[in-house]
């Protein structure tokens, strides 16, 4: 059965992180990332923050690439200035980069980690999203090697993607993970807005993960069809995301939202 593997923070190993590139798990789930007082502040933190509208209808701070797939500009722009809104809300030793970092250092003890970074300019290495009641994430996958042709990612041999989960909803928000990678054939069936048609993974076994809790990561390969179910109650559901990328010549990763 195709079905994600759950370790606590210091128990993810390198035969854990090969299977996730490789395909032959879903998901990794670390539990406790962060404590449940530390998501207390950090949530807390964010109410008072400064936030966007993504899509009309999903609240988030700081920019997401492939909403800029054309604005470079722009993104950087605004890049800068969520860096500093993650300086507010994150302290020096609880950046999710740093925390990841650290991780990747033990599994991976060759490679360096370091926010991706072009012509001068950084990117930005986080997008919190608020997700309310009545809200849901449809079928998609992330490729930035196909949807960010304008930025500098061509030498990426894989993209993983990295959800914080900083506070869980009553009901639903559950992460469906399906056993399909996207291949260009599939943008018949994309949407006109976001996403695709469930056509696209019609045949395809899949994973739902549903048992997540505050401070929990999960690392997934997000060229793999994925989408969150529909959130229900009063409670919000509020996530961090990031992506790595990693160049396996150089042994480098790079982050980036």
């Amino acid at each position: 059965m195709w079905r994600e593997i759950t370790v606590n923070y210091s128990g993810i190993e390198s035969v854990d992180f090969d299977s996730l590139l490789n395909g032959k798990i879903p998901a990794i789930v670390v539990r406790n990332f962060y404590g449940q007082k530390q998501c207390e502040g950090i949530v807390e933190k964010i109410g008072n923050s400064q936030k966007s509208i993504f899509q009309k209808k999903l609240q988030h701070i700081g920019p997401f690439l492939m909403s800029y797939t054309t604005k470079k500009k722009d993104y950087f722009d605004n890049a800068k200035q969520a860096r500093k809104t993650f300086e507010d809300i994150f302290s020096e030793n609880n950046q999710p980069i740093v925390k990841i970092s650290k991780i990747i250092s033990r599994i991976l003890p060759g490679y360096s980690t370091s926010l991706a970074r072009e012509s001068g300019n950084d990117f930005s290495p986080y997008v919190i999203r608020i997700h309310g009641n009545g809200k849901a994430i449809p079928i998609h996958k992330d490729n930035v090697k196909y949807e960010g042709k304008e930025y500098d990612f061509t030498g990426i041999d894989n993209q993983l993607s990295c959800i914080v989960h900083l506070q869980e909803p009553q009901s639903g928000g559950e992460i469906v993970i399906y056993d399909k990678q996207w291949s260009r054939n599939d943008e018949k069936l994309r949407n006109i807005d976001f996403g695709y048609s469930q056509d696209v993974v019609s045949r395809a076994e899949f994973c739902k993960i549903s048992n997540l809790s505050a401070g929990d990561l999960v690392m997934i390969n997000p060229n793999y069809y994925h989408k969150v179910t529909q959130i229900e109650g009063n409670v919000s559901r509020i996530t961090l995301g990031m992506f790595l990328g990693l160049y396996k010549k150089e042994q480098k990763i790079v982050a980036w939202a």
